[in-house]
């Protein structure tokens, strides 16, 4: 007899939801495409569009390579025939998907309704389906690529890789990264990540010579001012190694106080940051609980520390770009939690009285 799991007609009923919402909306959103309000949902959704307008409706896509490395939103509307709602519909699918994955790797209906719960609070991955942009693309990678890690599936991992390179072709050298120094069967290598690091340092001020959007001084004064220009020169000065510790834990909280003390328009990002925040010290917390850190616990806190390491040197100096290791810290959260409950009913079932 086929069992139902809570959890998936909870999953099946939100994502109902979700759909009903994106098909009452589709007017509208297109609408927010062309006047730009889209943007306070998907970062750079209205660029993207205005991209595909102006520059790509009939352009030959043999004559635009870059659109298959960094331009995939637009690459998909050109695919598409320029059909925003399709696009939409499916990163709603692949959301669905993603997270069908993702609580099918989890043991308990406790843990599945907690992964679900804070994948869906996390604004950049509820909001990915409403506009064009890449965030959507970076999450959903790395949920099938911590699913990898979990259950060993080859085709997940040819699912993080063909994704991530869709967000990014970096996210897509984050998760080389990872497949590299978080093996699956075996502790973290923490000497490689070491050697990755210390070579970025020596590269990285190279590689800004040959990629020169990582260099612009419109990202810098942009973003975070005199803090990005530390950052930079210190990268600069082949110091990488020594900076991304710092930058990765100043970047996280940088976007919540610009919201809240500098009053910038970036709620989401604020959100995110908050999120992200809780999560990582939730992760920190678990990791320092040794007596009972399980190895892939802590092999996927350790890939959401790593997993930035090919990105970071850059001057992008926000934290949307690196975010999607909140999915790696959830699934650790999750799993410890679930261990952490199954042996509290073992003690409880041997002190019971026979």
């Amino acid at each position: 007899m086929y069992r139902i799991r809570w959890s998936s007609v909870i999953l099946v009923s939100t994502f109902v939801v979700l759909l009903a919402v994106l098909l009452v909306l589709r007017d509208a959103l297109l609408q927010a495409h062309v006047d730009k309000t889209i943007n306070k949902f998907a970062s750079d959704a209205s660029v993207y569009f205005e991209a595909y307008q102006t520059l790509y409706a009939n352009a030959d896509l043999t004559e635009s390579p870059v659109l298959f490395l960094r331009g995939s939103p637009i690459l998909f509307m050109k695919l598409s025939g320029g059909n925003l709602f399709l696009i939409e519909s499916c990163n709603l699918a692949l959301m669905f998907f993603s997270l069908r994955v993702a609580m099918r790797s989890l043991g308990t209906l406790n843990g599945r309704l907690l992964f679900l719960a804070c994948a869906l609070v996390f604004p950049y991955f509820l909001f990915g389906f409403l506009g064009l942009n890449k965030e959507i693309y970076a999450m959903c990678s790395a949920i099938f690529f911590g699913s990898y890690l979990i259950r060993g599936r080859r085709s997940h991992l040819v699912l993080a890789l063909t994704i991530g390179a869709f967000a990014r072709y970096y996210m897509l050298a984050a998760l080389l990264l990872l497949l590299f120094t978080v093996p699956r069967e075996r502790p973290p290598r923490y000497k490689a990540i070491v050697a990755v690091l210390l070579t970025l340092s020596f590269a990285a001020p190279i590689a800004k010579q040959f990629i020169p959007e990582y260099s612009s001084e419109n990202l810098i004064a942009a973003d975070s001012g005199t803090i990005s220009i530390i950052f930079a020169t210190l990268i600069d000065h082949y110091g990488y190694a020594a900076v991304y510790p710092f930058k990765y834990l100043i970047l996280m909280p940088i976007r919540a106080y610009s919201f809240i003390v500098v009053a910038t328009e970036d709620a989401m990002g604020g959100v995110v940051s908050v999120w992200s925040m809780l999560m990582f010290f939730w992760a920190c917390k678990v990791m320092m609980d040794r007596k009972a850190l399980s190895p892939l616990v802590k092999r996927l806190i350790v890939a959401g520390f790593a997993a930035p390491i090919p990105i970071m040197w850059s001057e992008i100096m926000h934290w949307r770009y690196y975010s999607f290791v909140y999915f790696f810290f959830l699934y650790a959260v999750v799993l410890h939690v679930e261990g952490q409950r199954s042996l509290t009913r073992q003690r409880r079932a041997l002190a019971a009285p026979a």
